[in-house]
């Protein structure tokens, strides 16, 4: 999770070993830790909050492309050379960004130039294995306002390593948070065999 946020956390409400006739568990924290969809209201103060979001736009096909060789922003050669085809109604970037020794202090974003190629091709979603769409530091975030503006799905945090290139089908559901900027996703990619 971003550097600050809340950390997530799990208790025990009531407890069986207590004496309680059931687990019953609490949950608090950050709507951005792990893999988790970002609503319009993330980055636009009068934008849709996650529970109005379409569930559509975060299951179908998905080209999920590697472009974890190089640095710098992404841009839309190396996406349009990475892609197996035509491209489908999701795009899933793979950069090769891990966290398990903590934050990391750099990743690899989408350009803004890369983020309205998105848009013109019509894209429902856009998910990165990285903590963000944006670079580290970005204080405008113009992808995501890109994006999210244009009715861009963007899923942040997928686990993707291992993952090879292709074709796959794509379900991550965001839980309907009422109100809220963002939800966690059990995010699951099934391969399309041509």
């Amino acid at each position: 999770m971003w550097p600050g946020d809340p950390p997530w956390r799990y208790a025990l409400a009531a407890s069986i070993a207590d004496g309680d006739g059931v687990n019953v568990g609490a949950v608090s924290g950050t709507t951005h830790a792990g893999t988790h969809a970002d609503a319009p209201l993330h980055v636009l103060e009068h934008g849709a909050s996650i529970d109005a979001l379409p569930l559509d736009a975060y299951a179908g096909p998905a080209d999920v492309v590697d472009v974890s060789r190089a640095d710098g922003a992404i841009e839309i050669g190396e996406i349009e050379a990475a892609l197996p085809g035509p491209p489908a109604p999701r795009l899933l970037l793979a950069t090769g960004c891990e966290e398990a020794a903590g934050f990391p202090q750099r990743f690899r974003a989408l350009s803004p130039a890369a983020a309205a190629w998105c848009v013109e091709r019509g894209l429902r979603l856009v998910g990165t294995d990285a903590p963000s769409v944006d670079p580290p530091g970005s204080e405008t975030l113009d992808v995501h306002h890109a994006l999210l503006s244009a009715g861009v799905a963007i899923l942040e945090n997928l686990a993707l390593a291992g993952i090879d290139p292709g074709r796959y089908e794509l379900v991550a559901l965001p839980l309907r948070w009422m109100g809220a900027d963002a939800s966690p996703v059990r995010a699951a990619l099934r391969r399309i065999r041509p």
